[in-house]
């Protein structure tokens, strides 16, 4: 099966400028968030976790859709609340931040539960695609953003592997495989909204 492969090999298949691009997108969002620390850090310390990760999730995706723009077989689709891009017709990405076991935040929508469940089809018909996380690992405590990395999962309560990514301008080789803190899945927190008449809409909210 796909999923039984070494993560090595999905850096390879997505190659080397999306790989880094994806790196150095993390990269600048935190240098994002030390300039906010440093121009506001009343604000940064008052500022809730869902929304001081969104707002990084704002920066990484600023970055993100600029230095992956016009590279071959690259889409992205900015259609709030929901972000997404498209590698070629088989990787389908969203950026999420990862706490340090692997696990990562979601509300359990429909598309939601696809996406992590590798259910999710490529806009045109019949087409499968593989569902990857990328974005950071989050230092709670500190709250500071860790190293950039990549993951894998079969369902909402199966991680497969989760990757660090190069550090910028490093093309070659993936990083080492980070495995879950405690044997065995490890599923992603689930946060259920509160206003659960519009769960399109909180999908985005809490895009981290």
């Amino acid at each position: 099966m796909f999923f039984e492969s070494e993560p090595q090999a999905v850096l390879d298949d997505l190659g080397d400028k999306v790989v880094n691009g994806l790196s150095r997108s993390v990269a600048l969002a935190r240098v994002d968030l030390d300039d906010y620390r440093t121009m506001a850090p009343g604000w940064v310390a008052t500022s809730s976790e869902r929304g001081l990760g969104n707002w990084i999730h704002d920066r990484m995706w600023t970055h993100a859709a600029g230095l992956l723009d016009g590279v071959d077989g690259v889409s992205l689709v900015d259609n709030e609340p929901t972000r997404e891009i498209y590698i070629g017709t088989r990787y389908w990405l969203r950026l999420k931040r990862h706490h340090l076991d692997g696990s990562v935040s979601t509300y359990p929508t429909p598309t939601a539960l696809d996406f992590l469940g590798q259910g999710g089809t490529m806009p045109l018909p019949g087409l499968g695609v593989v569902s990857l996380i990328v974005g950071y690992e989050w230092v709670r405590e500190a709250r500071q953003m860790g190293t950039a990395v990549l993951s894998l999962r079969t369902s909402a309560d199966d991680i497969v592997w989760v990757v660090e990514l190069p550090d910028v301008g490093e093309l070659g080789g993936g990083g080492e495989v980070v495995r879950p803190t405690v044997p065995g899945p490890k599923p992603p927190t689930v946060t259920m909204p509160g206003d659960a008449a519009q769960p399109d809409k909180t999908e985005g909210t809490a895009q981290e």
